[in-house]
This record gives C-alpha cells, structure tokens and sequence, in this order.
C-alpha cells in the first residue's frame, strides 16, 4: 500500500511539474488577439488561441494568503453575434448559475476606444481546505468585448470584503488591454 501511494505522489508532482514547464512557453505561437499588463506582483500564463485563453493571479504574500485575487480571460468565435448578444448569452448563464447572488452593476463602457459592457456580480465560490469546505463571498467584475467576430471575456475575482481595496489594480490591468491582429 505505501509503494501505491508513493508512486501516485510521485505522478502527481511528475504531472504538476510538467505542466509548469508547458505553461513557461507562454507566447510560443498563440495569438490572443490582445496584449494586457498585469502587475509585477502577478504571475500569468498564457494557455490557447481560443477558449480559456490567459490567466493571471498576485503572487502569494505567505502561509495564510490563500485567497487572492486573479483574473481569467476566454476568447471564442462568434459569427453572427455583436457585443449586445454575447454579453447577453453569457450574462444569461451567470445570473441562473448556482453562484449567483446579486448584480452590482452593468453598464455599457468604453475602454481604449473598445466598446465593452461592464458586469459586477456578487457570487459564491468553495473553499476548501484538506478535508473542510466552506462558502467564500466573491465579488466578480466582467468585461466584455467584441472585436472582429471574437468574444472576449475578461473576469475578475476577488473576495467581496477586498474589492475595494483591489479594484484600482483591477482597473488598471483593464485600462492596459489592446487588441491586436
């Protein structure tokens, strides 16, 4: 039993540390189709042309910095759709998602001369650590775009009781995007 568990270990960190090593190359022929800058104190990765495209989170402070802010952004084909009926379809999905608590806000916006809709939602989200689960009030800021028949979904996510505080890295990181192709 212990040389099971030992090899299942050893699997596990051969998988991690492969998948830190792909997620290293992180530009190599992948065309997001928009630059952004996120903070110093971030990590990021770039994953795919299409679908969960870029992630990006504040680097861990400690032990007990479990919980930090990141952001994810999804890019997907769309013909036939404008930025009114994407945002439309997936503000419809997050609304009758079971996360879901209330809306902050949402508003047409304009970001570098991109027109964008603006989402904040209140939503909850489970944390888990070793063996306990508990709920974690979220505060999830959406924008999104399109530009030449992609839709772009940038989400934000912080802990509801740090938005404040994280809002103005948040809007900077927002301000920087520009799209490319």
């Amino acid at each position: 039993m212990k040389k099971t568990k030992i090899w299942q270990v050893l699997a596990v960190a051969v998988a991690i540390i492969s998948l830190s090593v792909a997620c290293d190359k992180k530009d190599e022929g992948i065309s997001l189709g928009f630059d952004i800058a996120v903070p110093d104190n971030w990590v990021h990765y770039v994953y795919a042309s299409e679908g969960l495209v870029y992630a990006g989170e504040r680097e861990s402070t400690g032990n007990n910095d479990t919980i930090r802010e990141y952001m994810l952004v999804y890019k997907e084909p769309l013909s036939g759709y404008n930025l009114n009926t994407y945002f439309t379809a997936i503000k419809s999905d997050v609304i009758t998602s079971d996360f879901y608590v209330s809306t902050l806000l949402e508003k047409d916006t304009t970001i570098n001369g991109y027109s964008s809709k603006k989402f904040i939602c209140n939503e909850t989200a489970d944390y888990i650590v070793g063996n306990d689960t508990s709920e974690v009030n979220m505060t999830i800021t959406r924008y999104f775009f399109f530009e030449k028949d992609y839709g772009y979904l940038f989400g934000m996510v912080t802990v509801d009781t740090t938005y404040y505080r994280v809002k103005p890295v948040f809007d900077d990181i927002i301000s920087s995007v520009q799209f490319t192709d």
